[in-house]
């Protein structure tokens, strides 16, 4: 017979980025939740996940997201780079191996939700000395 099932609590933490702030919480299975607050104008770095995958919801602002797809960084004229404008209510999903950038036209929070809490972003450029050599 398998083991009962189970509810927990746990703490959120919060961590200060250049760009704003990111409070996080963790769940089973690798799944993490962050509630992200972009201060206007800035952005967050261009970066990619190795087997990461993340969902965004934009709970309020406006957000410039800019993205390409898994072959873009080879072959950006075959593969070339997107941009959306995202507002209240919008939902962006990112698949591991896509880069992709996030950039507040207004004081925005955005909720993201990703698998593999542990796979570290590959970071491309980043407006805060924080770009991965290549």
């Amino acid at each position: 017979m398998p083991a009962p099932k189970h509810a927990w609590t746990a703490k959120s933490k919060r961590e200060d980025k250049p760009w704003g702030s990111a409070v996080i919480w963790y769940s089973t299975g690798g799944f993490h939740g962050k509630v992200i607050t972009i201060h206007e104008g800035q952005r967050t770095s261009l970066k990619y996940h190795r087997m990461k995958d993340e969902f965004f919801y934009v709970l309020s602002g406006k957000v410039l997201v800019t993205f390409g797809l898994s072959k873009t960084l080879e072959n950006s004229e075959k593969y070339p780079w997107s941009e959306r404008v995202l507002s209240a209510g919008d939902v962006f999903n990112v698949q591991s191996e896509c880069p992709y950038r996030l950039q507040a036209l207004e004081e925005s929070v955005v909720i993201e939700v990703g698998d593999r809490c542990d796979d570290v972003p590959v970071r491309l450029e980043d407006d805060y000395g924080r770009a991965d050599a290549r």
